[in-house]
């Protein structure tokens, strides 16, 4: 993925990789000039394998910083100036089933009913904030017109969700489809480019995907949204 013109057209194109490897040619192809990046979900920071000493900055906020991120925050209440980062990206915690937990070996994306309490971390005003994490797909809908907000106050250039559809015949999550909307609904914007990544991921043995019941199962989507600056604080 040197040249991101040879694997990488556009609208509509697939990626067979990991996270790292999808993000990298959306920056070389969306955001080239980028310098400063806000991930607001950062976890183990798995996006950014491929940054090198000539890439853009890239400060990690999250619930649970002794992971890796620089800033303890939530994601609804982005602790940064206006218009001060260049690009923003939001994967949303949208696991909700028991069975993942062991899968995915992380306490932090497993936010079923059985992991109903709240949590407590720090906000904008750095006090401790008495924030619920997402339990079902429509909570995290919430979230997301929230964040959405956030993402369009603070970045000059653009924002990307990362997030995948689980469909069953008892949770009709079309995650893309609801993200899509809530969007267009709040700020009036429709995605400028969207990626599918084949995710090559050992989880995808869960019986959780064998339930699925759409074709693309396996996959997760990338919404790229774009725009001109603004003017704000640099």
């Amino acid at each position: 993925m040197d040249d991101p013109r040879e694997s990488y057209l556009g609208l509509e194109s697939v990626v067979q990789g990991d996270s790292s490897q999808c993000i990298k040619p959306i920056f070389q192809l969306h955001f080239p000039d980028a310098a400063t990046v806000a991930d607001l979900t950062w976890g183990k920071g798995r996006f950014w394998k491929w940054l090198g000493a000539d890439g853009p900055r890239v400060v990690g906020f999250d619930i649970e910083p002794m992971i890796g991120a620089q800033v303890q925050a939530d994601y609804r209440f982005v602790p940064v100036a206006t218009q001060s980062v260049d690009v923003a990206i939001f994967d949303p915690p949208f696991i909700f089933s028991p069975g993942i937990a062991g899968i995915v070996g992380a306490k932090r994306f497993f936010l079923g009913a059985a992991a109903a309490g709240q949590r407590f971390y720090g906000g904008a005003d750095n006090t401790k904030l008495r924030i619920a994490a997402p339990r079902n797909a429509d909570e995290l809908h919430q979230h997301t017109r929230v964040v959405a907000h956030e993402m369009r106050r603070i970045a000059r250039y653009g924002m990307i969700f990362k997030g995948q559809n689980l469909v069953t015949s008892h949770h009709p999550n079309w995650w893309e489809y609801r993200t899509m909307r809530a969007v267009e609904e709040s700020l009036g914007l429709l995605p400028e480019d969207r990626l599918i990544q084949v995710s090559p991921a050992a989880r995808l043995r869960d019986p959780r995907w064998k339930r699925q019941m759409h074709f693309r199962r396996r996959d997760a989507i990338y919404l790229i949204y774009t725009w001109e600056p603004q003017g704000g604080a640099t």
